[in-house]
């Protein structure tokens, strides 16, 4: 399958942080044609260097991806590679700063074979079908999210929790006998004319809900330009840094021979990700995050407090 996309529009705003952690690429507000992957990072606030992370990742992709056009092959391995080369660079760039440092990552690219989206943390990835509503939303690895799977809390609880900002997985520098945070991996072949792709950073969302962000979506007179414009408008008091990039599908041309479905449902593959990894359950995330309340290492988890705290 061939799929040609419409111009991508992108915004990055400060809010009322005092400096911008968020990174984003390609780094411009509209994005060449020919651009074919996407990236959203938000530093992690709890860390010394959030911003330093981010920009590394996001730069670090950028090195890495290959050449890709609608005709290339983008699998999971090829992720896996350029994730491990983030991952790399982040080390490196740790061993030489002091202090700590952490991201969360969104990143969407659009292939001969569908389309491949990832992420770690609390950032957000939309797949949304003007007629049918949102189809795709990453579930994020936060302690609140975690807590709802499992029964502990309801989602309506969950929208004020105090700690609803803890995040329990992101791309940090790790030690030789460390793990690093596992991305999830989506794949779909289910890319229709018309469909959007938004990613953005979690205070795009502090007050931008699924339901307005499905009606902005839908509204037949709006450009995506002031569709675009819309999200903006809405992000822009946030109290967090919001960054956000949204891609139109144009076209799709199914290929006779091709191996792929037309369409198949979203589908995860979780241990092929990362090869430096290893999966926690919802529990022992949960534990995890209790033991570390109790000692007092909060440092890497993401905005225990509230922003203005």
């Amino acid at each position: 399958m061939r799929i040609l996309l419409s111009q991508a529009y992108a915004f990055s705003q400060q809010g009322k942080r005092d400096y911008q952690e968020d990174a984003r690429w390609p780094d411009i507000d509209l994005p060449s044609l020919s651009q074919r992957f996407f990236i959203v990072c938000d530093g992690v606030g709890g860390s010394d260097h959030g911003e330093v992370a981010s920009t590394t990742v996001c730069r670090a992709f950028a090195r890495k991806m290959p050449a890709l056009t609608a005709d290339s092959r983008f699998d999971n391995s090829d992720f896996s590679r350029v994730l491990d080369y983030a991952y790399d660079q982040l080390d490196k760039v740790g061993r030489s700063t002091e202090g700590d440092m952490a991201t969360t990552l969104t990143f969407v690219c659009f292939h001969a074979q569908g389309c491949l989206m990832a992420h770690i943390g609390d950032s957000r990835i939309y797949q949304i079908r003007t007629d049918q509503g949102i189809i795709y939303r990453s579930d994020d690895h936060s302690l609140v999210n975690n807590m709802v799977h499992h029964g502990l809390i309801t989602p309506e609880q969950a929208e004020n929790h105090p700690q609803r900002n803890v995040i329990t997985r992101c791309m940090e520098p790790v030690g030789t006998n460390q793990n690093r945070s596992q991305a999830t991996v989506v794949r779909t072949t289910d890319v229709r004319p018309g469909d959007y792709f938004l990613l953005c950073s979690d205070g795009v969302l502090e007050h931008l809900t699924d339901d307005a962000l499905t009606e902005i979506m839908a509204n037949p007179k709006d450009t995506d330009e002031r569709k675009m414009e819309r999200v903006r408008a809405v992000s822009r008091d946030s109290s967090d840094n919001n960054t956000a990039i949204l891609i139109r599908v144009q076209a799709v041309e199914q290929d006779s021979d091709s191996d792929v479905p037309e369409q198949t449902s979203h589908s995860e593959d979780h241990a092929k990700t990362v090869r430096f990894s290893r999966e926690r359950s919802t529990s022992s995330e949960i534990e995890s995050f209790q033991r570390q309340e109790k000692t007092g290492i909060l440092g890497k988890l993401k905005r225990i407090f509230s922003a203005d705290s």
